[in-house]
């Protein structure tokens, strides 16, 4: 008996289901077909914050390059806009509701910048830990992303990430429009690789004496038949939790924020320019988010149900950007942060949300389910051997949902405010033993681990004081010189692309004003 899995049905017609289609597809064209069974309480689903969502570098290599799609089509049929990095606003100071930037107690202004960069190296160590040394030294008040990056400068000035003939300045993601991004993969899995659409609502699923899932029935009497099924239905969870039972763990204990609120603002590009980035912006009951689209930008608000309200969350969000409450269209959203005790259980495996949920402060969203997609291509399964696949699979997934879970809560807890009940009460929360570890690394002046880069970051900005520089650094003067000449080669290369690059906006206004070649517009 054939052992080979041939067929694989999506369940879940997201952003999520259909990255993970054209992805298998594109990986197994002509030996696998792909089926999504597009349910009609998840086909118009949109992310976690809102009308909006953010791309991240990988999708275009990852995807969009093996499919065959140049990234200024894709941009132009999802309304897409750059998105360089995270500006955090005001999470080092306490206060009032506001978007304004606030002041800190040293005169310094209270954001910061988390690129889509990576951080340089320099003799083996990450530039970060030199910037570590010369500040302990005195030898500089620099704040750490504008010495250890070349981007701060250009977010500031709102500069685009590519020059106008195309070429890329520096890494950089997207902000999309959801429901665009979704349509445009769904058309491109289907007419370029003959994903099969099949649309209605989940009624049952049938089990072989395994328990292994082996079609599943729609409402309408259609029937999807299958040998392994993937579960994109966001934190529904239809098949994962809903058919197999699978229990969620929560992870209350870590994080506060249960809830959002999302709302779309109109934004006049041509007066006030584009950021080039997202915001994350403390608020005394939560956080909000800023992301720019053309022409308008997605905002949310994120708290916690127990200690606001839905209808105060929304008021807020609402006098923020100037809303008249009852008059500008507010959705709710609410959702558990935590995880699936396994992602993969018998032949179905869990993406994204369906899998886990971290809220969006630290939500990889599309990159993560990309990443997980791309280790199923690589150990795909027979259908008598997935024990160990499977394995490999949950090991990875509960590993990226911890650094996730753990990113978000580190940046909670090294804010320096506690003026609110909110604040005070998530401060309140354990640390997972392997924060606690990496922290008393830190504290001692080691060097982050691989994957411990994003906590440095935070620590920098937020608690620049908190750790001693690394020790064996005093000892290598030779190494020091080499980076003193790479923050200055760092400081000649902010002064040249804030003299060359084109403003975010003009760059996009031409991108998307200019006509669509002939070939594009069946898509």
């Amino acid at each position: 008996m054939d052992s080979h899995v041939r067929r694989v049905v999506v369940v879940g017609g997201t952003a999520s289901g259909w990255v993970a289609a054209a992805r298998l597809a594109s990986a197994f064209h002509g030996t696998v077909s792909v089926a999504v069974l597009e349910t009609p309480q998840r086909a118009a689903a949109v992310s976690a914050t809102g009308q909006a969502a953010v791309v991240a570098p990988e999708l275009q290599r990852g995807l969009f390059d093996r499919i065959g799609v140049p990234e200024e089509e894709w941009m132009r049929a999802c309304c897409a806009s750059f998105k360089a990095a995270v500006r955090y606003v005001n999470w080092r100071t306490e206060g009032a509701a506001e978007t304004t930037v606030r002041i800190t107690g040293n005169g310094g202004v209270d954001h910061f910048y988390r690129p889509c960069a990576e951080m340089p190296r320099c003799a083996e160590l990450p530039l970060s830990d030199f910037w570590r040394h010369r500040r302990h030294e005195g030898g500089t008040t620099e704040p750490y992303d504008y010495a250890c990056f070349r981007e701060p400068p250009l977010l500031d000035a709102r500069k685009s990430p590519r020059r106008l003939d195309g070429r890329t300045a520096v890494p950089y993601g997207w902000h999309v429009d959801v429901r665009m991004f979704t349509q445009f993969l769904r058309k491109t899995a289907m007419r370029e690789f003959g994903v099969r659409s099949v649309r209605g609502k989940l009624l049952r699923a049938e089990r072989d004496a395994r328990g292994m899932l082996t079609a599943l029935h729609t409402v309408g009497g259609a029937s999807v038949a299958g040998d392994l099924f993937l579960d994109c239905t966001g934190t529904e969870s239809l098949l994962l939790a809903g058919v197999l039972g699978e229990p969620f763990l929560d992870a209350r204990d870590r994080l506060l924020c249960d809830s959002a609120v999302t709302v779309t603002v109109p934004h006049d590009d041509a007066a006030h320019g584009i950021d080039p980035f997202t915001t994350a912006t403390a608020m005394p009951d939560g956080w909000a988010w800023r992301m720019p689209l053309p022409g308008r930008f997605a905002a949310g608000l994120v708290h916690a149900r127990d200690l606001t309200a839905p209808q105060e969350a929304a008021d807020r969000l609402c006098a923020l950007w100037g809303l008249r409450p009852g008059h500008a269209t507010v959705r709710h959203l609410a959702y558990r942060t935590g995880r699936s005790r396994r992602a993969w259980v018998k032949n179905c495996v869990a993406l994204g949300p369906a899998a886990s949920f971290v809220e969006p402060l630290a939500d990889e969203g599309l990159a993560d389910v990309l990443h997980m997609v791309d280790r199923l291509v690589r150990d795909f399964p027979s259908r008598d051997g997935a024990e160990a696949p499977a394995a490999r699979f949950n090991r990875a997934a509960q590993a990226r949902y911890a650094r996730a879970r753990d990113f978000a809560q580190l940046l909670y807890s090294a804010a320096p405010r506690a003026d609110t009940p909110f604040w005070r009460a998530q401060r309140e929360l354990p640390l997972s033993d392997a924060l606690e570890e990496y922290l008393v690394g830190h504290r001692a002046g080691l060097s982050p681990e691989a994957g411990e880069a994003p906590y440095d970051a935070l620590l920098a900005a937020l608690a620049p004081r908190r750790a001693a520089p690394p020790a064996a650094l005093a000892h290598r003067p030779a190494a020091r010189r080499t980076a003193d000449a790479e923050f200055s080669r760092i400081r000649r290369q902010q002064r040249i692309l804030l003299e060359t690059l084109p403003g975010a906006h003009e760059y996009l206004h031409r991108l998307h004003t200019r006509p669509v070649p002939a070939a594009a517009v069946t898509v």
